[in-house]
């Protein structure tokens, strides 16, 4: 079985996949988890736009913006 973890950042209020940059850079006192995106979003939180955790991940889960 996979298990999915979101990290949130409880300062912006944005969540991120697990290797995003940005979200990697969260403090851990600011960082939360969640199971899934929905309980991330239902919690509050937003999805990050670098990383862009609701959208498939098509082999890769985060790819520059130079290559987008």
């Amino acid at each position: 079985m996979i298990t999915i973890i979101i990290n949130a950042c409880t300062t912006t209020n944005i969540f991120c996949r697990p290797n995003c940059p940005p979200g990697r850079r969260t403090k851990p006192e600011n960082r939360i988890h969640f199971k899934s995106i929905t309980e991330a979003e239902q919690n509050g939180f937003r999805a990050c736009l670098v990383c862009r955790p609701t959208r498939p991940a098509d082999g890769h889960d985060w790819r520059p913006k130079s290559e987008r």
